[in-house]
């Protein structure tokens, strides 16, 4: 399809899940980059850039002088290589277009990679190097009545002096404002020191640990603890040592990260040897007269000129896939 006489293209169709169809353009556009035969010239770069929102282009760099060139090499020539190499593979996809070359391409990589597994010894020596990530950290057991006045909170401490647990439950029922956990005498569990209990989905305020840390077990910490706007008073109930995990347990775990940085490895191997083999004519220079506006698309200068593109406003048509970055 080529541009009417005199008329710019107003925009460029995605693939679905967002590989652009480049080298559509009139063969006067300036030219960003060439990789292959796919050619990716200003009004490319323009129809994916006025898709982007402030916040997408900050993911590229503090001013739009970087933004844009990075957008242009970690984003348009990135595609472009892939759909290059992609484009050869296509006995092996259902359907080029639809399927979305590139994307198919890195999923084929992760496939591969999954198939072949990760060898066990592999896994058992990230294990020995990482074990201690993969231990249950030492925590201490704790209840605590949570109170909004810090008054409140020491006439407690004296009102239980030595805690009776049935005393302490009383108390905990009547008193924390903590309604997740006053039916059950305000106990948190076992507490990590970085506030984490044994429940996922729980964690804490850390002062609770470290205040819990400086009296032995079955005592009270002798002081409220400062929670947010509120008053905690601390009962340590007991502790536990670091509970290390079996290698069986973690190694599926394991094996997902050593998958995952093979798949980096590889893939940003592959973007490079195609950069090195692909891209040639790579003129980021002509972004210089180009800013971001959200539905601008450039119209070229004049002959010879590289850092002065007028511009003129458009509607562009919304698709599904019209998103911004993947």
């Amino acid at each position: 399809m080529r541009a009417r006489p005199g008329a710019w293209p107003l925009g460029l169709g995605w693939f679905a899940g967002g590989v652009l169809v480049l080298g559509f353009a009139r063969a006067a556009a300036p030219s960003l980059a060439r990789v292959g035969s796919l050619s990716i010239d200003v009004a490319t770069f323009s129809a994916r850039a006025a898709r982007l929102a402030p916040f997408q282009r900050a993911l590229f760099g503090a001013s739009w002088s970087v933004q844009r060139r990075q957008f242009l090499e970690r984003e348009l020539v990135r595609e472009a290589l892939l759909e290059v190499e992609a484009s050869g593979e296509d006995r092996r996809l259902s359907s080029a277009r639809d399927a979305a070359l590139a994307r198919a391409l890195l999923q084929e990589i992760e496939q591969r990679l999954h198939t072949a597994g990760v060898p066990a010894e592999q896994i058992a020596s990230y294990y020995a190097e990482h074990r201690q990530s993969y231990e249950a950290p030492r925590s201490i057991l704790i209840w605590r009545i949570l109170v909004h006045q810090e008054a409140e909170a020491r006439a407690l401490l004296h009102e239980l002096g030595t805690p009776s647990e049935a005393t302490w439950s009383r108390l905990a029922r009547e008193r924390s404002v903590d309604t997740a956990t006053h039916m059950r005498s305000g106990s948190l569990g076992y507490v990590a020191p970085d506030g984490q209990t044994h429940m996922p989905q729980v964690r804490v305020a850390p002062a609770l640990f470290a205040a819990a840390e400086r009296v032995p077990d079955g005592e009270l910490v002798p002081q409220p603890v400062v929670e947010g706007d509120a008053y905690a008073v601390v009962w340590r109930r007991g502790s536990r040592a670091p509970q290390p995990s079996q290698l069986a347990a973690v190694s599926a775990d394991i094996s997902a990260v050593l998958e995952a940085g093979k798949f980096a490895s590889e893939a940003q191997a592959l973007t490079e040897q195609l950069r090195r083999d692909s891209v040639r004519d790579y003129q980021p220079a002509l972004l210089a007269g180009f800013e971001p506006r959200s539905i601008d698309v450039l119209e070229p200068g004049q002959p010879g000129r590289t850092n002065a593109l007028e511009t003129r406003s458009v509607s562009l048509s919304p698709r599904a896939s019209d998103t911004g970055l993947r």
